[in-house]
């Protein structure tokens, strides 16, 4: 009798093993990353603060998605650099201690993230989305190198360019082969420097925070920056002319670490590329829109604004492509050279 109701029970579970077939050990079946009705939330470290275009923006997608997932998916936005600069919270998106973030890239793992801050990749609006838009071979670049990091890329934010503010006039802007006297601060970063040494500034390196005293007190002579720090920042009071030379492109990138992305539903995964998809390709038209915004500010306070031709613009490119991109490169690596020279058609 023991052995036949033994019998009976192994048959019992054998049937019930089959039927479960395909399934993980909490019922849903294999490869399927069903959330059972539950919300999911992920956390996003945001650099900029809540009033700047980008967390804005960043606002934007988490209601998209929300909306695409039924409340299925929601994004927990943590602005103003509240987790973390942005060295370390790249650090812990490539671990998966943060989820998501939407920040500057930085290069401590791969140069070659920080591609889009290089002079004169571009010089105007329409090159940058070409050069820095989905499907681009710098893009594509990106992607593998996040890839290869534990991390999505979820695209570019375009926040607007580099122009060069001072405190005096500049009359020989527009010619890359003319010394100038005026001394400028650039930020710590070699190719930046590079680049405006090329144009025959002399530069110094100053702390951002001593910037403003400096500029009043004659330390230097002017900044290289965008202009909406000349109008959030209060840099205007200081500056007296401001020169539109589109040196470099500020930009933010989304990135989510490669594992949460891969644990979440495919429909999720789709709701959230295509929310950052659409954002990430208005931004270029956004930042368009807020630099020219900001440049009629500054004019309205009383800012010389100085605009460069577009055969000034590639004047100014050419000069700096030919003679410190070998240098740049160097440090990029050849993976970027090659997908910004496919891009640029060389």
């Amino acid at each position: 009798m023991k052995k036949a109701l033994a019998l009976i029970l192994a048959m019992v579970m054998a049937l019930a093993l089959v039927a479960c077939g395909g399934q993980n050990s909490n019922g849903t079946p294999s490869g399927d990353n069903s959330t059972n009705g539950e919300v999911i939330k992920l956390r996003v470290a945001v650099q900029q603060n809540e009033n700047h275009e980008t967390c804005k923006a960043v606002r934007r997608i988490a209601d998209k998605v929300k909306e695409a997932t039924n409340g299925g998916l929601e994004l927990d936005i943590y602005s103003d650099s509240v987790l973390g600069d942005y060295t370390a919270v790249f650090d812990e998106v490539r671990m998966g201690t943060i989820d998501m973030a939407v920040q500057s890239f930085s290069g401590q793992y791969d140069p070659a993230f920080e591609i889009g801050y290089l002079p004169y990749l571009f010089t105007n609006y329409d090159e940058a989305s070409k050069v820095l838009g989905e499907g681009s071979n710098t893009y594509k670049m990106i992607q593998n190198k996040c890839d290869e990091n534990n991390m999505v890329f979820l695209g570019y934010f375009a926040e607007g360019f580099v122009q060069v503010g001072m405190v005096k006039p500049v009359d020989n802007m527009g010619d890359p082969n003319a010394a100038k006297s005026q001394l400028v601060r650039c930020p710590a970063i070699e190719s930046g420097r590079l680049a405006m040494e090329c144009q025959g500034f002399p530069t110094v390196t100053i702390p951002y925070s001593d910037l403003y005293t400096s500029m009043q007190t004659g330390v230097c002579d002017g900044w290289m920056g965008g202009t909406a720090e000349l109008n959030y920042v209060g840099f205007r009071d200081v500056i007296k002319y401001l020169y539109l030379v589109n040196q470099q492109m500020e930009n933010n990138s989304g990135i989510i670490n490669k594992d949460k992305f891969n644990s979440l539903p495919a429909e999720y995964q789709t709701a959230l590329m295509d929310a950052f998809s659409e954002e990430s390709t208005a931004s270029f038209g956004r930042a368009q829109t807020t630099d020219e915004t900001n440049i009629k500010l500054c004019e309205d306070y009383g800012i010389t604004i100085v605009k460069l031709t577009q055969d000034e613009l590639n004047a100014l490119a050419d000069k700096v492509r030919t003679e410190t991109w070998d240098k740049d490169f160097e440090m990029y690596g050849e993976d970027a050279k090659t997908a910004v020279y496919a891009d640029m058609g060389w």
